[in-house]
Order: C-alpha cells, then structure tokens, then sequence
C-alpha cells in the first residue's frame, strides 16, 4: 500500500501546485483543474480504498463549507479555494484536511501582517490562497 500513497501524495502535491501557478499568475483557477484531479483523486480511491466513503465525504463537505463561505462573504474566499478544497478532501478525508487547512491560515496570516506592515494596499488587491494549501501541504507531509 506504500506505492500507493506516494501516487496519491505526488497527484496531490501536482494538483496543489498547478493551482499555485494558476492563482498567482492568473488569479483565476481553471474548472478543468478542478474536473481532472476530482477524477483521479476518485478513481484512486476506489481502486485502492485508501480511506472511507464517509471520510472523503466527510473531506469534501469541508470544501463545500468553504463555498458556502464564498458566497455568503461574496467570494472573500474565491470559489476556486473552496473547489480545491473540495478535491483535496478527495485526496485526504477530513482528517488530513483539518491541519492543511490550519497551517494555510497561519501561513497567510503571516503573509497578511507583513503586506500590512508595509503598507500596501490592500483594499483592491486580492491575496491567493492555493500557495498557502501548498506549503501546509509540504509542511505536513514531512512532518
């Protein structure tokens, strides 16, 4: 089974990435990003029964929450944040999610003090967040 997380782990780390250049360069994240990794994040799982049904499940409403936040704080999270959440609960369960989710919000936290502490303008620029889901995910992963 070891093989098989590694798969998993560098499809993941792939997809995380992917988003990463998207978010920073386009500031827009591609649905065919979301449709590709959702599906082979599934067909994994069902090939290999990492984890439970109800735990992907479980790991996806974590996204869908974060949609709903989207909308609710008129995207203040950007609907692309709560997708990939939603495919990386596909990849991880609600168990793995919850200190990526953490790590990433002390990340950008960090991130946010410093933009403030220089002064910048923040009224009008948006922060991406896909670059923080990936260095937790890094973080975590290695730890």
């Amino acid at each position: 089974m070891e093989w098989q997380m590694e798969v998993l782990w560098i499809t993941e780390a792939v997809f995380l990435g992917m988003g990463t250049y998207f978010d920073i360069k386009e500031k827009e994240l591609p649905m065919s990003l979301f449709f590709i990794f959702g599906a082979a994040g599934s067909v994994y799982q069902v090939l290999w029964k990492v984890y439970s049904i109800r735990e992907l499940l479980y790991g996806v409403c974590v996204g869908g929450f974060f949609l709903l936040v989207g909308w609710l704080s008129r995207e203040a999270i950007g609907y692309g944040d709560g997708l990939g959440l939603m495919v990386m609960g596909v990849y991880e369960g609600w168990r793995g999610m919850i200190p990526i989710i953490f790590g990433a919000f002390c990340f950008s936290s960090i991130y946010g003090i410093w933009r403030l502490i220089g002064y910048q303008d923040l009224k009008t620029d948006t922060m991406p967040f896909f670059p923080f889901l990936f260095l937790s995910f890094i973080g975590v992963s290695l730890l």
